[in-house]
């Protein structure tokens, strides 16, 4: 008898443990740089964190930082990795040697739509890219990226030949050098100074996804909207391990499931901002410039030493990235303008395995 409440007393002990595991609760923090004001963060960044709650049953609390406060623009790895946050934009621009074949995510003319490029990325993650990620000491949060490249002007332009001579704010490395393709001449600007330096004629023109015109409200001064398309930011963002290793199963899933949303809020804003964009660029005046075939030629021959330079940097290297190119070329095609509804419809039926350890 007194061995039966033994055992009893011993399982109840058990029961209870478990039953306080699943009842411990979690509190995540998302951090960025934008402003409290901003469409990324009331469009993006909250939703997400609404998600995170309501999946969760609570049990994960999610705190948001936005305006900067935790850190800067540069600085989403370091604040993960010293635990200052958990979540935050952590973008390989701002430290592209510690990225390879990511990279080729952001290579001009790649996708027809945001939804395209976010699911590919997200088919390549496994297999090419979560090393990257993972050496840095973080995991995916999310994918987030930016419209094409587009280019506005106070100088009049009919065909690529105007650009030549012209002073043009760029947007890193592999936009510069087509740029500088076109005979002008990429200027570096930090983004809170380009409405000014755009507005007093330091710079004729500048280059920005059309999800971003309104940001920084260049619709105001500009004249002339040329359509170049010369490749989409890769604006992901990070998770720390350290918060994703420590949650029980239940609730890792409930992380991965925000894998999918984020990624899909972050689309739906580069959409309704593009639209937005477009909308108040033809309010204000501004002329579509319409390119001719020839100079549509003109610009993919352009593009094509940047993918060749591409191939051959990594594969000198040591990176597979003909075979990352090849696959991400086939799957650009297959997916063609991917719309929403198929992004959704897709991720629900297929949805892509390991993007997350364990799952």
């Amino acid at each position: 008898m007194k061995k039966m409440i033994a055992v009893s007393v011993v399982t109840l002990i058990a029961l209870l443990g478990v039953a306080s595991a699943s009842a411990e609760e979690f509190t995540l923090r998302v951090s960025q740089h934008h402003s409290s004001s901003s469409a990324l963060v009331n469009t993006v960044t909250k939703p997400y964190a609404e998600f995170i709650e309501k999946q969760s049953g609570g049990r994960i609390k999610v705190e948001t930082f936005p305006d900067g406060v935790l850190h800067g623009p540069r600085d989403g790895f370091k604040a993960i990795l010293t635990d200052i946050t958990d979540v935050a934009p952590a973008y390989p621009v701002y430290v592209p040697n510690s990225f390879h074949l990511t990279h080729g995510l952001y290579l001009p003319g790649a996708f027809s739509s945001i939804y395209t490029a976010i699911r590919v990325a997200q088919e390549l993650y496994p297999k090419y890219l979560k090393d990257e990620y993972e050496a840095m000491g973080v995991e995916l949060a999310f994918i987030g990226g930016s419209a094409p490249y587009d280019l506005l002007t106070t100088k009049k332009v009919e065909s690529l030949a105007d650009l030549r001579g012209m002073k043009i704010r760029g947007a890193g490395s592999l936009v510069n050098r087509m740029v500088e393709g076109f005979g002008a001449t990429p200027v570096t600007i930090q983004a809170p100074e380009m409405y000014t330096a755009f507005q007093q004629g330091v710079i004729d023109g500048v280059m920005v996804p059309a999800e971003s015109i309104l940001t920084f409200r260049v619709q105001e001064i500009a004249k002339y909207y040329v359509p170049l398309d010369l490749g989409r930011a890769g604006l992901p963002f990070a998770l720390s391990r350290k918060f994703y290793t420590g949650l029980p199963d239940d609730l890792k899933k409930v992380i991965v499931e925000g894998v999918n949303y984020g990624s899909l809020l972050y689309a739906d804003f580069v959409e309704k901002g593009t639209k937005a964009a477009l909308d108040a660029l033809r309010e204000n005046g501004v002329d579509f410039v319409k390119l001719t075939d020839e100079d549509r030629k003109k610009l993919r021959g352009e593009m094509q030493p940047v993918y060749d330079d591409f191939v051959k940097k990594h594969t000198d290297a040591g990176y597979p990235a003909k075979e990352f190119l090849a696959e991400m070329q086939k799957l650009s095609d297959k997916y063609g303008d991917m719309s929403r509804e198929e992004f959704i419809k897709l991720n629900k039926e297929h949805p892509v395995n390991g993007l997350l350890p364990g799952m």
